[in-house]
């Protein structure tokens, strides 16, 4: 199959590797050449820690070999199978971009979007019809399982669940949500969580360190390998719905951002990036993005090894 992508910032790379290790044909595509050079750079050196990690037995020089760059757009997808457009969150970019595929792509093309949010095939509903919908894939996207699909009744169900084969070939875990919901349904689930936590952290009721000593000795600990619905069976719905009807009427609601999220954002404490948010980070992004990298891929590999049991 031939894969492009378009884009070659945060996520680019990580979904062309996806399709490079499903043993597809890759080209990346960008208008910036030194962007696709730092894009091919984190290709090659995520492929090497992977295979370091033993996360795959492939041979990093025999993948790249299926790995191209362009910044012709039309020479990119002009034999495209699937098309991901992973650009910025910027409406009159994407046009732009969607007029160009519509012209250059074979009319067969699928053609989908790793927005967040957005609902692109309402937005530009004469866009390829029924061909064009939503791929939404997580950060990292090369390690992260997940997929999100979004869909509407106007979308080819024969694409979706073509796509989605695809993907579970890759070693992915695509969803399909059947509608277009603001955040999809990712974004709703851990914004809702956010949400409770930073109204608990506001009221002084728990530090943000034991906040996310919560998350990751519990919840998550135990969300690794149990759905919400399989632990509401493992608790009893009796007992969810005494202790629902007890803790639902007392949960934050509010709809505006938490002040403390304000004030941090004006004084410029953006988290990662800015080298401090809740916490400070003064080793730097790129080694902390590296180390938070090589643990996901110890988790996968966690990961792997249960689903596959």
């Amino acid at each position: 199959m031939n894969v492009v992508v378009i884009g070659s910032g945060v996520m680019g790379p990580g979904i062309a590797q996806v399709f490079l290790m499903g043993g597809h044909h890759v080209i990346m595509s960008d208008i910036k050449v030194e962007a696709l050079a730092e894009g091919t750079r984190e290709i090659r050196n995520s492929l090497t820690l992977m295979a370091a990690k033993g996360i795959t037995e492939q041979d990093v020089t025999a993948l790249m070999s299926n790995f191209q760059t362009m910044t012709s757009l039309e020479e990119a997808v002009k034999e495209a199978d699937l098309v991901i457009e992973a650009i910025p969150e910027v409406i009159g970019i994407k046009q732009k971009v969607y007029e160009d595929l519509d012209r250059f792509c074979p009319q067969e093309s699928v053609i989908v979007s790793n927005t967040s949010a957005l609902p692109l095939p309402e937005i530009f509903p004469h866009f390829r019809p029924g061909n064009f919908f939503v791929a939404h894939f997580m950060n990292p996207p090369q390690i992260i399982p997940l997929v999100e699909i979004v869909k509407n009744d106007k979308t080819n169900s024969e694409k979706v669940a073509w796509l989605r084969e695809e993907l579970e070939k890759c070693g992915k875990k695509p969803i399909v949500i059947n509608q277009f919901i603001k955040g999809f349904l990712i974004n709703r689930m851990q914004t809702a969580m956010a949400r409770e936590a930073l109204y608990l952290y506001e009221k002084g009721i728990v530090s943000l360190e034991d906040l996310d000593t919560a998350n990751t000795a519990c919840i998550g600990f135990k969300s690794a390998w149990q759905g919400t619905f399989e632990t509401m069976d493992y608790i009893g719905l009796d007992t969810c719905a005494f202790a629902y009807n007890v803790i639902f009427p007392e949960l934050c609601n509010d709809t505006a951002v938490p002040a403390v999220i304000t004030q941090k954002v004006q004084e410029g404490k953006l988290g990662l990036k800015s080298g401090e948010g809740f916490f400070t980070y003064p080793e730097g992004s790129a080694e902390v993005s590296l180390e938070r990298q090589a643990d996901l891929l110890e988790q996968l590999k966690l990961f792997n090894s249960y689903i596959n049991k």
